[in-house]
Formats: structure tokens, sequence, C-alpha cells
């Protein structure tokens, strides 16, 4: 196992992946900005909840969400990457999949929503898409 340099990016593919197979809940290498991230997701259904991994103190253990035995998750887009990341203005900020899907920014003002940001009039990095 080598060393992940995207621990977000690794712990979204994890979901995806988790999710696509039918499995339970997955675990996830913990970190501040991850748990953000992972409020946001639990905000918007998207995830059951997360909590602490009994096994291991440095990981999530992140429950998922099914509806007919299908995943919630269709798509889950890295938007930035460690190597490209891409900065936009609040006046640049469109709707995701005509607001079926949700774009996360990292800001000034902290990790949010697309729709907030543009609320707040505030732009920044953005972080994924997930629909």
């Amino acid at each position: 196992m080598g060393i992940v340099v995207d621990t977000v990016g690794d712990a979204l593919n994890r979901i995806k992946n988790a999710g696509n197979a039918g499995a339970k809940y997955v675990v996830v290498k913990k970190s501040k900005f991850l748990a953000k991230i992972l409020d946001i997701m639990k905000e918007n259904g998207y995830i059951e909840s997360y909590e602490d991994d009994p096994d291991c103190k440095y990981s999530f253990r992140v429950n998922l969400r099914y509806y007919n035995g299908k995943h919630v998750i269709r798509e889950i887009k890295m938007l930035s990457r460690p190597s490209r990341r891409l900065y936009l203005g609040y006046r640049d900020i469109k709707p995701y999949k005509n607001n079926m899907g949700i774009v996360i920014v990292s800001t000034s003002k902290g990790v949010m929503t697309s729709v907030e940001a543009k609320r707040l009039k505030v732009g920044g990095m953005l972080v994924c898409a997930i629909w």
C-alpha cells in the first residue's frame, strides 16, 4: 500500500465504490477538511452518518445511504486536484445538474455548498460535485 497524496479524493472514491458494491459502510482516513465535507453530505442526504472508527483512531466509518436498494449517490467527481486547483468567483458559480446535485466549495468562510457560497457572495476552490 502506497502513500495517499489526495486524501479527500481517495475518500470520495472509496464512498462511490463501496456504494456501487452495496456495502453498509466504508472506512476512510480522518481529517478535519474531510469531516466538513462529510457534514455537508449528511445535511444533503447523501450519507446516513459518520463516526470515529472503533478499530482505528485515525479513520472515520461512513454509513452509506440507499433508497429502494440503490445507492443514493450516482456520481462523485473531484473538481480540484493537488496538482490543479480550480477557483471560481461567486458570480461564476452555476447550478449543477439543474440544482439536482451539489458542488462543494472551500471558501474563506469555510466549506459549503455552491448555493450557500453564492448567497454569501464568496468564491473559492471547487472541491467536488455530487449528484
